[in-house]
């Protein structure tokens, strides 16, 4: 999670206890009507949930910054930008060294309007953990968007399918 997300959850945490801490201190729990602690209750409950949605939508935003189109020795990826992969290099292995190096920033790398290089596939990676080693996704043929995803469960079987032209 960014900080900016982590500082809205705990402040709302915080705020909760130090209210629900109130609340029994000074004495409102013998005057007050048992619906205060079940509001208190639920309160709870939304700040769990509103926690669990950036979680959620967190997990969404980072699995789309792991998106590459790759080409021959080319990649671009919304993070990193154009990619070069590196003499001798396969494409694989630039996708993983990319992937492997992400800060997820806000930012999106922006596509050089004066270079078109031909991408031959679309690599959505839902999980990359572990450099590599586990590697779970998607790939598409670039030039056929309407083309049904070939799902893909590590290294080796991204590394068929990309060398399947």
């Amino acid at each position: 999670m960014r900080k900016s997300n982590w500082l809205v959850a705990t402040l709302a945490v915080v705020a909760s206890a130090a209210l629900l801490w109130a609340w029994f201190a000074l004495g409102f729990n013998h005057v007050d009507d048992p619906l205060d602690l079940i509001v208190a209750i639920l309160w709870w409950v939304v700040v769990a949930a509103v926690v669990g949605a950036i979680l959620w939508a967190e997990s969404k935003r980072r699995q789309k910054m792991r998106l590459a189109f790759v080409g021959e020795g080319i990649i671009y990826n919304p993070e990193s930008g154009m990619v070069m992969a590196d003499r001798g290099e396969t494409e694989l292995a630039a996708l993983e060294r990319t992937l492997a190096g992400m800060t997820f920033p806000d930012e999106v790398a922006p596509l050089d309007n004066r270079t078109r290089p031909a991408f031959r596939w679309v690599v959505r990676s839902e999980k990359f953990k572990d450099n590599g080693n586990v590697w779970e996704g998607e790939v598409i043929p670039a030039h056929d968007p309407q083309a049904p995803a070939v799902r893909f469960h590590g290294r080796e079987e991204l590394a068929a399918l990309i060398a399947a032209a």
